[in-house]
């Protein structure tokens, strides 16, 4: 569990005039230079100071206490990439059209990477089919055993490059359910007693391996979404689409780290995720993602 760190909030004094009113008046702003006195002396003991990116300079007394203070143990970060160092995951705030060609994201769509990503990717899938082959029949026996209904479900997801194409699942819920939310909730009646079991588990999911094996998906990467879902927020949040430029996953780096988003502002947080994952693709990051996803998995945890 992650231990809760206290933020001490400051205003740098960055012209004669002073701070706007409205700062003054907010009572957990402190002077910068009060603060820095206090951490040079020892009195208020930090882990990072970080600046909120600014056009402004900032004053070159200021500057040359922050590099002081930086080979004394204690650096300085921009508060884009505190989130990236600390939380891992990309601010939505920095986002703008041109900011994926300024800071690119060419490790994940490198050919010789993409390749052997490939070829991992055909020789996992093969085997976790064959491995997986029982589990999908008799999670599918089960299915079928509930309401005598369709043992799996397929529905056209959004894949690498916004090209669309038809996922494949075991069924989880009802056989045509009434009109409802887009997302599933906690408690759902449309999701039958069989179905809650592999959800779970994320049983349902392992018929998602031959999507994988044709090339429509990967084994890691941003989760598929529905179409009509897809519609929807790349007309509401922009940058959006930055999430196609590779193939979505069974598993991520958002589903990892992120509960399932059941509304805009959940998608909003795993969006953060799936854009670090996207610009900071490794094989170490993926073996990471692989031991959180077995984890979940063991514990229950998914939906």
């Amino acid at each position: 569990m992650e231990m809760a760190q206290r933020v001490v909030f400051s205003l740098v004094n960055e012209g004669p005039e002073g701070p706007p009113e409205s700062a003054v008046s907010e009572p957990r702003l402190r002077p910068f230079q009060e603060v820095l006195d206090e951490v040079e002396r020892g009195q208020l003991a930090v882990e990072a100071i970080v600046l909120r990116e600014s056009a402004r300079e900032l004053p070159p007394e200021i500057s040359r206490r922050l590099v002081q203070l930086y080979f004394t143990g204690v650096p300085t970060y921009t508060l884009e990439l505190f989130h990236q160092v600390y939380w891992q995951k990309i601010p939505l705030y920095r986002l703008n059209q041109t900011w994926l060609f300024q800071e690119g994201f060419q490790i994940a769509r490198e050919p010789v990477f993409e390749r052997l990503k490939r070829m991992s990717d055909i020789g996992l899938a093969l085997l976790g089919l064959l491995l997986a082959a029982p589990l999908i029949a008799l999670g599918g026996l089960a299915v079928w055993l509930e309401d005598r209904g369709p043992v799996f479900f397929s529905q056209t997801r959004i894949g690498r490059n916004h090209q669309p194409f038809r996922l494949v699942k075991l069924r989880t819920m009802r056989v045509d359910p009434a009109d409802g939310d887009l997302y599933t909730q906690p408690g759902d009646p449309r999701i039958t007693r069989v179905g809650r079991f592999l959800r779970s588990s994320r049983l349902d999911e392992l018929p998602q391996l031959w999507n994988v094996l044709i090339g429509e998906m990967s084994l890691i990467g941003p989760r598929a979404e529905w179409e009509r879902l897809v519609e929807k927020y790349e007309i509401e949040i922009p940058c959006y689409h930055f999430r196609h430029l590779v193939k979505p996953g069974i598993t991520g780096w958002a589903q990892v780290n992120y509960p399932y988003g059941a509304n805009l502002e959940d998608t909003l947080r795993k969006l953060e995720y799936d854009l670090y994952y996207i610009r900071h693709f490794s094989f170490m990051l993926d073996a990471s993602i692989v031991l959180k996803t077995i984890h979940i998995m063991l514990f229950g945890k998914g939906r």
